[in-house]
């Protein structure tokens, strides 16, 4: 199917069946999610109903899962301001997450960097600067609304990976404040987190990007442990965050990206 979207007065051409899954899928089997914190693999029983387990693999007539997974850290997911604001909105309650204008960007995180952090820094924490965002974004283009950051090396063990083992590359805060200014509402990356490991607690970026002030809130928000393919080429892209209906500060979501014609 074809579709034009009208944007900024302009017509683009979209095919429906070109969209990009650029989400993780949530695997239920040992080592097979990548793990940030918790250390524990997503996990899926049966309900159980006068001694009848219902699944067919044990002879049930039909499948209930239960499961357990950690939102933030087991697979791709949405969040928002109230991951770290009381009174901001859920998750479900932000709007215009379908069809965001946006470009995708490849970084290559550096150590060397004289901006700005919260937290001291360690000999070998990588880092996406303000200075190699300012040289990767277009200028003065109107696919601002989102930002997609491949990171490099690019391989697909990001899948599974163990963060706890190998930590990830994040954003210094003069990052964070560029983008706000360029009037990015919507970052997607293809880490866990777009703060250090261990900032002691601060979530610091989280603050910067989610907040106006004390106790103000912004609808922006984060999608965080995404999978560019490699063959993904950096540009202009519409995205659809397919974001499930949590009453949550965060939800399980499925990314989709469509190519600009």
């Amino acid at each position: 199917m074809k579709i034009n979207i009208e944007y900024n007065k302009k017509i683009y051409k979209l095919d429906s069946n070109s969209g990009i899954d650029i989400s993780i899928p949530r695997s239920f089997r040992k080592d097979e999610a990548p793990k940030f914190y918790d250390t524990d693999t997503p996990y899926v029983d049966y309900f159980r109903s006068k001694n009848k387990k219902y699944n067919l693999e044990n002879s049930g007539p039909c499948n209930v899962p239960i499961i357990k997974f950690n939102i933030h850290c087991s697979g791709t997911h949405t969040e928002c301001a109230n991951h770290i604001i009381k009174n901001a909105p859920t998750i479900n309650k932000i709007n215009n997450i379908n069809f965001i204008p946006s470009q995708l960007i490849t970084i290559e995180p550096t150590k060397l960097t004289n901006e700005g952090y919260h937290c001291n820094l360690a000999e070998n924490d990588y880092v996406i600067t303000k200075a190699q965002l300012s040289n990767s974004i277009l200028e003065n283009d109107l696919f601002n609304d989102g930002l997609i950051i491949r990171t490099i090396p690019n391989d697909i063990d990001k899948c599974n990976r163990d963060y706890n083992l190998k930590h990830h590359p994040f954003l210094s805060n003069d990052a964070i404040l560029f983008l706000k200014n360029r009037g990015i509402k919507h970052l997607i990356i293809d880490t866990p987190s777009i703060d250090r490991y261990d900032d002691n607690g601060k979530l610091g970026n989280h603050n910067l990007y989610f907040s106006e002030g004390e106790n103000m809130y912004n609808t922006n928000t984060i999608t965080e442990l995404v999978y560019i393919p490699n063959e993904c080429k950096d540009g202009k892209y519409f995205v659809n965050l397919g974001v499930s209906n949590f009453i949550l500060d965060a939800a399980p979501s499925r990314p989709i990206i469509f190519p600009v014609l």
